[in-house]
């Protein structure tokens, strides 16, 4: 009877006790705390973990300028024109004589066509002389160009050869090689001689005689230079005359 009596207290505690733990599951209020409690832990360790630093950009320092040094702007040189060496004076020119006349002009002398000009050119030539004939485009340019300008050619024809001395051949090869100028025909070559002292003669041969009588230019042989030469100085006699 005892232990039935105890079973059946040890069974109604073991009621109430389940009673109690209904009740509360059941009636217990529901405050969101749980979430709020989630919530709050989630965001105390969003606040508190430490954030992710910005990237960061390398800084590159410019190179500091170059030093300038001063420095003295060199001198330009200066220019200057010498004026032209004067033209020499070689010395008195000889007249010409004992002559066989003269062609392409009525002067009779030297001297008469000296008179009517400020520059007279003397040439030695002949007709059959190669070298002579290679001159004769320069004199014949020289000529056109300044013969209204107070300057006279002269070809002093000395023959070298028999067939040379011919007038009538002189003639001939004048007309056709060009030579418009005076000829003198100096036909014993007395001329030839006194004009180039000493026992060597040249074809041809080139003087330049200005308006006091005196050689300011004196050349032989046929150079292209030569007769460059001529002409530059025909044209600076001119200029000063």
């Amino acid at each position: 009877m005892k232990a039935s009596l105890g079973r059946y207290v040890a069974a109604g505690v073991l009621l109430v006790g389940v009673a109690l733990i209904v009740w509360t599951a059941v009636d217990a209020p529901d405050d969101g705390s749980g979430v709020a409690e989630a919530v709050n832990a989630q965001s105390a360790t969003s606040q508190t973990a430490p954030s992710e630093a910005p990237p960061t950009t390398a800084t590159v320092e410019a190179a500091p300028p170059e030093p300038v040094t001063a420095t003295t702007a060199a001198p330009v040189p200066t220019t200057t024109t010498e004026a032209p060496e004067p033209i020499p004076v070689l010395g008195t020119a000889f007249t010409l004589s004992k002559l066989d006349g003269w062609l392409n002009t009525g002067a009779t002398s030297l001297e008469e066509i000296r008179a009517d000009n400020e520059i007279t050119v003397v040439q030695f030539w002949t007709f059959g002389c190669r070298n002579c004939k290679k001159t004769l485009d320069a004199l014949a340019q020289l000529h056109a160009d300044f013969r209204d300008r107070g300057v006279e050619v002269v070809g002093v024809h000395s023959p070298e050869f028999g067939y040379e001395a011919d007038v009538d051949n002189i003639i001939e090869a004048a007309a056709e090689l060009g030579v418009v100028w005076p000829i003198a025909l100096d036909t014993t070559k007395y001329n030839f001689h006194v004009w180039q002292e000493g026992p060597t003669g040249y074809w041809p041969r080139v003087y330049v005689i200005d308006s006091d009588n005196q050689i300011r230019f004196d050349r032989r042989g046929d150079g292209a230079h030569t007769y460059r030469e001529l002409y530059a100085t025909v044209e600076r006699l001119l200029a000063e005359a």
